[in-house]
């Protein structure tokens, strides 16, 4: 929804490129990007041991290359600079400063007005830009696909980085699990800016077609991986969806399909791994300021082993008025592996007012329950409960 794709075939994309041999002006680089700061109190039955306040930066650059030939062939690319400082305690004990800058998103990009839009490199794909749930809404952070999860409290009987012990698998957001990053722990955004090529039909009476296709989920920028063989790692990735976008009268409306195939990665340690099928589907209502969303999502056994289910759930309010808007969203989801039934839920309510151009403060709270049963638990049985309240602002430019 955010951008509009490609052409119709390779053929005609070709095309295009010879009839657009008459030049236009030089391409226009633009940048802007944003700086966020975020202070958060969180607390959790088994948060012993771990900080109940943290703070957290968020910066990118964002540099844009814009042109357009005389035969109105459009292209450009776009690098999204990630600009924070590493908190690599070592690095910086061994007399690094912490200084760090790498990229979030590189590719390049082809457009006509009449063939849609053409994306190549490190982007996200077509099944997470049409897609439609209760985190479209959401304001703050994001709500239930926000930043809270930065900020939970992982420790005992869950452990480590966001990982959950017995490496027990849940759905922690809205998201099919190529994209998610099919863990042990919190989603992930390592996965999603795999090296893929993409095209995006133009938007005909409201409805526009997406598709994506990586040869491996590990090649990301520089890096090219041809024997995969890591956990979630997939070949002959493909995603994509058909969104719809419409205004009637005073209701606006956006419905979309979406959905990943690929095939999982045999060299990944377990039983029976199963390739990728899964597909989501959401709506999305709005009226004079308020808008409602929803969606569910099937994984079905990705990544996991022959008779797993496991899916999403996810709904939404929000309102908008002048410079201030508000939201409540709301995330369910259940895997059940062979002997598990491991179950996650969570509720967040956020409010930003723009107090300036481009200056947003905001307020989060965000309240999750973990639970998984069955086994024992060294095997990793898994029950928590927790908030995370967030507070703070974002300079975007």
């Amino acid at each position: 929804m955010k951008k509009i794709l490609l052409g119709t075939s390779a053929l005609i994309g070709a095309a295009t490129l010879l009839a657009g041999a008459a030049f236009g002006d030089d391409p226009k680089v633009t940048i802007g990007g944003f700086s966020t700061f975020e202070a958060a109190f969180a607390k959790s039955d088994n948060g012993s041991g771990v900080q109940d306040v943290a703070f957290r930066n968020d910066n990118e650059l964002h540099f844009n290359v814009a042109g357009k030939t005389d035969a109105g062939l459009g292209y450009g690319a776009e690098v999204d600079l990630i600009a924070d400082v590493n908190g690599a305690g070592t690095a910086q004990a061994n007399g690094n400063t912490g200084a760090g800058l790498t990229a979030h998103r590189t590719y390049g990009w082809l457009q006509g007005d009449n063939w849609g839009h053409f994306e190549f490199g490190s982007n996200d794909g077509a099944a997470r830009n049409l897609k439609v749930d209760a985190s479209n809404i959401a304001r703050a952070t994001g709500g239930i696909d926000g930043d809270w999860e930065y900020f939970a409290q992982t420790n005992n009987p869950v452990v480590g980085n966001g990982a959950f012990a017995g490496g027990r698998s849940f759905i922690t957001a809205p998201r099919l699990p190529v994209e998610a990053g099919p863990s042990t722990g919190f989603a992930s955004e390592a996965t999603s800016n795999d090296t893929k090529v993409t095209y995006y039909t133009p938007r005909f009476s409201g409805f526009q077609l997406g598709v994506s296709y990586a040869p491996s989920t590990t090649n990301r920028g520089e890096t090219v991986i041809t024997t995969t063989s890591t956990a979630g790692s997939a070949t002959d990735f493909l995603s994509g969806g058909l969104n719809y976008e419409g205004q009637f009268d005073q209701v606006g409306v956006a419905v979309a399909v979406t959905g990943e195939t690929a095939n999982a990665d045999t060299n990944v340690p377990g039983p029976n791994v199963n390739d990728v099928q899964a597909w989501n589907a959401g709506a999305k209502l709005s009226y004079m300021g308020f808008s409602a969303a929803g969606s569910y999502g099937d994984w079905q056994d990705s990544f996991a082993s022959s008779g797993t289910k496991a899916d999403y759930w996810t709904g939404g309010l929000a309102y908008e008025t002048g410079p201030l808007g508000a939201s409540v969203t709301y995330l369910g989801s259940e895997s059940k592996p062979t002997g598990q039934d491991n179950k996650f839920y969570d509720v967040s309510l956020g409010v930003d007012y723009k107090l300036a151009p481009g200056l947003t403060p905001f307020v989060e709270w965000t309240y999750y329950d973990v639970n998984g049963t069955g086994g024992s638990v060294a095997s990793g049985a898994v029950e928590n409960r927790g908030n995370v309240v967030i507070v703070g602002s974002q300079l975007s430019f």
